[in-house]
């Protein structure tokens, strides 16, 4: 099928994003927005659209083929839900939602509509992420022994022109909090590791940003081969960091994702220092090229539902984790 027409649910940051993209890569695409009023005005991206309009239903009786839900989290399954009974292909926002409430239900609906269901964790199409996983296979690098993964940078400059307080980040009722915020994280953990099989987690507020979610999350990951994963994710750091470092039995392998390089560093020799350039908006052009081509030419997503759901699965591990203080199964 050629996709005609398209609704954008929610005009956030990233819906804008996701508009801008779409008038980039296929002008003549009729994208119709989706939205409650209760959200910021963005004039200039309104009058990129197509149309604008109130509910699904609107959105629904003018023909929609897909749909990109870029709502806050807790209102990703509702939307979902209806568009998928209405056969109506989706790219949901990463995270899939709030809670693990529904999810299975979804999981069942997709699958008896037969649609397409792309979940939004971008970095699986970064260039340097998908070098790292080779080399992750690469029988040169040896045994993997520990894995450390890092993601830690200031909340209040994430969106300098809004108050941070106010944003869907730091809003409990919208979703907020390190740990579904940075769940990027959590999902490439699951495709470059497996899934885990045990977790302890700690949640906490350092008191020190004036909001009411986790602002730090420290969580250690027993995966299937018995080896410990640590994460870190916060909301704290001055100076950003995103890394994945995997000790092995013949060196060190790094991911640096800010920097954009892949380090190995062999126990005997030089390291090798692998650099790729791209700009911000690449890996969701990617992302929006695959989602065509899931449509229009049945290519697999490259992150399914039940990709999205492995990753809610861990969440409710986590959160039951910190609950109870103590090691619990995945």
């Amino acid at each position: 099928m050629q996709l005609k027409k398209l609704a954008i649910v929610g005009l956030g940051s990233i819906g804008c994003r996701h508009l801008r993209l779409l008038k980039e890569l296929n002008p003549d695409l009729y994208i119709v927005l989706v939205r409650s009023g209760k959200g910021q005005p963005w004039p200039e991206e309104e009058a990129m659209a197509s149309l604008t309009v109130s509910s699904l239903d609107q959105a629904l009786s003018i023909g929609i083929q897909a749909a990109i839900i870029a709502t806050p989290a807790p209102f990703h399954i509702s939307a979902a839900m209806k568009l998928a009974k209405a056969g109506i292909h989706l790219l949901i926002e990463k995270p899939l939602s709030d809670s693990l409430v529904a999810v299975n239900e979804l999981l069942e609906c997709a699958k008896t509509s037969r649609i397409t269901v792309l979940v939004g964790y971008v970095l699986r199409h970064d260039p340097a992420a998908k070098k790292f996983k080779e080399w992750l296979r690469n029988d040169r690098i040896g045994r993997l022994i520990n894995i450390g993964i890092e993601c830690d940078s200031y909340l209040p400059d994430w969106r300098p022109n809004q108050d941070y307080r106010n944003t869907v980040s730091a809003l409990p009722e919208l979703g907020g909090g390190v740990l579904l915020e940075l769940s990027h994280e959590l999902d490439y953990l699951h495709w470059f590791f497996g899934k885990p099989s045990q977790v302890q987690a700690l949640l906490s507020n350092s008191g020190t940003l004036d909001i009411k979610v986790e602002d730090q999350a420290d969580i250690l990951f027993i995966d299937r081969e018995k080896r410990p994963i640590s994460m870190h994710l916060g909301f704290n750091r001055r100076q950003p960091v995103r890394s994945c470092k995997v000790l092995t039995t013949e060196g060190v392998l790094k991911w640096y994702v800010i920097e954009k390089q892949v380090i190995w560093e062999p126990k005997d020799g030089e390291p090798v220092v692998e650099k790729f350039e791209f700009d911000r908006d690449y890996i969701y052009r990617v992302q929006m090229l695959h989602f065509f081509s899931c449509i229009e030419n049945g290519e697999r997503p490259s992150v399914t539902l039940h990709d999205g759901a492995e990753v809610m699965f861990l969440v409710d591990a986590i959160k039951r984790a910190n609950d109870c203080g103590m090691k619990v199964e995945v």
